[in-house]
Parts: structure tokens; C-alpha cells; sequence
């Protein structure tokens, strides 16, 4: 049976996806590096903490294994020569002398970069979260989605393009972890960018938002919207879980909230004094009043 010849462009199709698996390794090797540099951080702070010397034979001083990562970056950059080199030309030969090598190779790199700790998951974006959810975003049959539709010809039409817009817009602030949105600001994110009219789309799925009661204007211009992807009550019952799990027995400022770098975190301050006021009603905490205005929370473990 006579082999079958691969069209140059095939081979570049293979190539490219080549390339992307190349790249992937990189943005993994980039994470592990961060990764090990944090815990190389926070060994040494807790180093500090405990006052041993590095002096003293119970220090040990934590470095990175610059050795094996020059040598996976040089095997990446190979790789990567391999791939420009080929990109485009017409030497079939030596493409498939080497195309099930490379393949083997990245498989062999990821291994070693993963390591024994697991795999290090990427962190998406926001964006790429919503993709996920709602992958018709860039999909060109439905490109008609990023124009309004005429209210009074079509309402049907423009009562469900509101619906599963305000759907979109929702958990992007929930994958965001945005509480306040401010229309100018995410009319310059993706997927929002794509809309024709920008600011009449984004008012326009505001308006259904509020209209459901998961969200309110927060300045009479409609410029900022407060978005309640959680209720208030949940917000407070993660509150207490958090702070009854860490044994918090001394009062909770505000700051205390702030600097624990959870979802509710970037809770607006009137918030966060309504979830303490919360608290209280459900006899879970008691809210102290300090100087100069200030509040903290004072929990009852049970």
C-alpha cells in the first residue's frame, strides 16, 4: 500500500498545535517556578518567625534546582527551533523523522515539570471561565448576540437577548469576583468589547439585572452597579465559617476581613457592617462598637 504524502499544509497544522503544547509547557514551567519561589518565600519568613539563625544547624537554607530547569528550558528551546525551522517549509522528510520524537519529548517534559506534587492547574481568566460556560460567545453563528434588538419590532427577540445576556454578565462578576462593576470598565473586557453599542448594551443588561433583584445602581448616573451574585446571609455564614475555623476569639476589624484575600474580601464596607449586623440578629456574634467610628465583629463559637 503506497504511503500516503502529507499535504504541506497538514503539516503545519500539525506544527502549530506543536507549538501550542510547547507553550502550554512554558506557562506550566512558569507556574511551578512562581509556585516554588512562594514556598521558598514563606519557608524563609517562617525561618524569621521562629528565630533560628542561619547560623544554627536547624536552618537550612532552601534553593532552587537551577540545574534541572536550565536543562528543561534548553530542551524546550530545541523543540521550539525545530518547530520555526519546519513551519513552512517543504522538507517532509525531516519533519516526519522527528514529529513522533518531539511528541514523546513534550509528553517526557510535562512529566518532569508536573514533578511528584501534581499537576499545577492554570489559573483561567475570567474570560476563559465564561467561554466555558457559555462557549457560543465566539462562535460566528451567533455574532448576531452583540446587537440589540429592536425593542418595538421584536420584542420577543430583545426580551431573550436581555435574559441570557444578563445570565453572562452575572457570572462573569461571580468568575471576576467583582461585587462593585462599573459600565465604562467592563465595556473595554471581553466578551463586552464585541458589542456594538457598548454602553446601551451593558445599561440595557443592567437594567435586567435589577429588574430580577440581583443587582442595584449604586449612583443615580447608572455609571456603577452593585451585583449580588451571593446574598448578603450567605456572605455572612462564610464569614462565621471562616473566622469560627481559625478560632478567632478576639474581635474582627474590618481590615482583619480585608487582608484574609477571600471572595468576600472586596465586599463593600456597608456590606460587610450589614453581614455583622446580620450576625448579631442571628445571635452568631456580637457587633462592638471601637473609636472614631469603627466596628468589629466578636463571634460565639458554639
Amino acid at each position: 500500500m503506497e504511503k500516503r504524502i502529507e499535504k504541506p499544509e497538514e503539516k503545519d497544522k500539525e506544527l502549530i498545535e506543536l507549538q501550542k503544547e510547547l507553550q502550554r509547557l512554558r506557562e506550566l514551567k512558569k507556574q511551578k517556578e512562581l509556585k516554588a519561589l512562594e514556598e521558598r518565600k514563606a519557608e524563609e519568613e517562617e525561618t524569621l518567625k521562629n528565630e533560628i539563625s542561619p547560623e544554627s544547624e536547624e536552618y537550612i537554607k532552601p534553593t532552587p534546582d537551577l540545574e534541572t530547569e536550565d536543562v528543561i528550558e534548553e530542551r524546550l528551546n530545541k523543540i521550539n527551533e525545530f518547530i520555526a525551522k519546519n513551519l513552512g517549509g517543504s522538507n517532509q522528510k525531516a519533519y516526519a523523522e522527528h514529529s513522533e520524537v518531539i511528541e514523546a519529548e513534550l509528553q517526557k517534559l510535562e512529566q518532569e515539570i508536573i514533578g511528584e506534587k501534581g499537576l499545577i492547574e492554570k489559573e483561567l481568566s475570567p474570560y476563559e471561565k465564561i467561554l466555558e460556560a457559555y462557549p457560543w460567545l465566539e462562535e460566528k453563528r451567533y455574532e448576531f448576540m452583540y446587537n440589540i434588538p429592536n425593542q418595538k419590532r421584536n420584542l420577543n427577540d430583545y426580551q431573550s437577548w436581555r435574559k441570557e445576556w444578563s445570565k453572562v454578565f452575572f457570572d462573569y462578576a461571580r468568575y471576576a469576583i467583582l461585587h462593585i462593576i462599573y459600565v465604562k470598565q467592563i465595556a473595554a473586557e471581553k466578551p463586552f468589547s464585541r458589542f456594538e453599542d457598548r454602553q446601551k448594551a451593558i445599561k440595557e443588561i443592567a437594567d435586567e439585572l435589577v429588574s430580577q433583584g440581583i443587582a442595584k445602581f449604586i449612583t443615580k448616573k447608572k455609571e456603577k452597579l452593585r451585583v449580588y451574585w451571593k446574598s448578603l446571609d450567605n456572605w455572612a455564614d462564610e464569614i462565621y465559617n471562616w473566622a469560627y475555623e481559625l478560632g478567632k476569639l478576639d474581635p474582627i476589624m474590618l481590615f482583619e476581613i480585608r487582608d484574609a484575600k477571600l471572595e468576600f474580601s472586596t465586599l463593600p464596607k456597608e456590606d460587610l457592617e450589614e453581614i455583622f449586623n446580620i450576625l448579631a440578629r442571628n445571635q452568631k456574634a456580637k457587633v462592638l462598637k471601637l473609636e472614631e467610628g469603627q466596628i468589629a465583629l466578636k463571634i460565639k463559637l458554639e
